[in-house]
């Protein structure tokens, strides 16, 4: 972070150059027979220093942005949350299996909801207790969000599954999902 400010201290000072032009006020101080540099060089001069300090700037948020982007922040991790929640209940989906759970349809739709926003290697979904019950935290967040699933029996009907000799058959059921996002661990 101190890169960043050093670099916007120097865009100011380049700036202040460029707008007040320190070295005019040098030369007028000067007797004419000093070899004054024309107006067109002064002139060129604090376009020169005011290009340098948008250069500096422009480096100074170049730096900011990357540091914003390889950590997540609380709120971009509720509102990756949210989208994960409207995701999750968009379409029925088939029974998550007995240890994992939803966790890593969680995390797949948690890395797609905050694209752009924080390292996805940064994400950790963890399922609390017996229940549908989901911890999401990502890196430099400094919290966690808790996703409630609660699934219900799709009326959609399920997934066919032929038999092994070809006449009998099965059907697994599919679920609804509805999720809600609290803020803090579960």
């Amino acid at each position: 972070m101190s890169v960043v400010v050093f670099l916007f201290v120097i865009a100011a000072g380049f700036l202040v150059v460029s707008l007040v032009g320190p070295y005019r006020l040098y030369w007028r101080a000067r007797p004419l027979a000093a070899g004054q540099p024309s107006d067109a060089a002064l002139a060129v001069g604090r376009v020169a220093a005011f290009g340098i300090a948008g250069v500096f700037l422009f480096g100074a948020c170049s730096v900011l942005d990357g540091v914003d982007k390889e950590s997540w922040s609380a709120g971009e991790v509720r509102e990756a949350a949210e989208k994960v929640s409207s995701a999750l209940g968009n379409e029925p989906q088939l029974p998550g299996s007995s240890a994992d759970g939803y966790t890593s349809l969680i995390e797949a739709e948690f890395m797609r909801a905050g694209e752009g926003r924080g390292p996805s290697y940064a994400v950790s979904v963890e399922r609390v207790g017996g229940a549908h019950d989901y911890e999401v935290s990502a890196g430099g967040a400094g919290s966690s969000v808790c996703l409630h699933v609660t699934e219900t029996e799709s009326a959609g009907g399920g997934v066919f599954v032929p038999g092994a000799n070809g006449g009998s058959s099965d059907s697994l059921a599919r679920y609804d999902l509805t999720t809600t996002v609290d803020d803090g661990p579960c």
